[in-house]
């Protein structure tokens, strides 16, 4: 059963967030393009040091205002990795797409870019060898607010082992980082414990 005050204290910390958002969006174009190169280098080193060639990354296509990690996703690709993207489905549900520079895609009613293709069923998150989670903030303690759907958490839950720490990445910026206990949290929510922000690798949990 969900907790009304820790419900409405992220759909407050969310709406900040999202404002936050679209005023740097607004005012700071060149941040932008220095975010991008930033991402680019620090994902792609990250992916390929951590995954064989031919591995499966599960990742997501950035909407207006999310990080600009699109050209690290390019990249990625580029070194042989098998990029899979998410469609949202009714249920909180994730399938997902094959995606690469050149796929078509459409937008969905959440606004999301989703490929056309073959669809694969959620069991392809669970397998895939690295998973980028988007998120509207991460605190030190390892918790995500998301945008409200709750399709990370259902997809994040259906991982029925613990995996390895660098298997999860969460990407926000780097001021949306924040202090330990900052994220209401709900008996569902993962711990994320590996963060990705345009300022470098920030790891949460003592694991070497």
């Amino acid at each position: 059963m969900q907790d009304s005050g820790v419900t409405r204290s992220k759909s407050e910390l969310r709406a900040r967030l999202l404002d936050a958002r679209a005023h740097n969006r607004q005012t700071s174009a060149p941040g932008e393009e220095s975010a991008s190169k930033a991402f680019r280098r620090l994902l792609a080193e990250h992916i390929v040091r951590s995954t064989p060639s031919g591995a499966t990354v599960c990742a997501y296509l950035p909407t207006a205002g999310e990080p600009p990690i699109e050209p690290a996703l390019e990249e990625v690709h580029a070194s042989g990795r098998r990029i899979l993207v998410p469609v949202t489905r009714p249920g909180r549900l994730l399938e997902w797409a094959a995606w690469t520079p050149a796929v078509d895609v459409v937008e969905s009613r959440f606004g999301i870019r989703e490929p056309v293709g073959e669809r694969y069923g959620p069991e392809a998150f669970v397998r895939a060898d690295l998973r980028l989670i988007p998120a509207l903030a991460i605190d030190l303690s390892g918790f995500r607010l998301g945008y409200g759907g709750g399709f990370y958490d259902a997809a994040l839950a259906a991982v029925s082992s613990r995996p390895r720490p660098t298997s999860n990445v969460g990407v926000c910026f780097a001021d949306e980082l924040l202090e330990a206990g900052s994220v209401p949290t709900e008996p569902h929510d993962a711990r994320l414990d590996l963060v990705c922000t345009e300022r470098g690798f920030t790891r949460i949990g003592n694991w070497p």
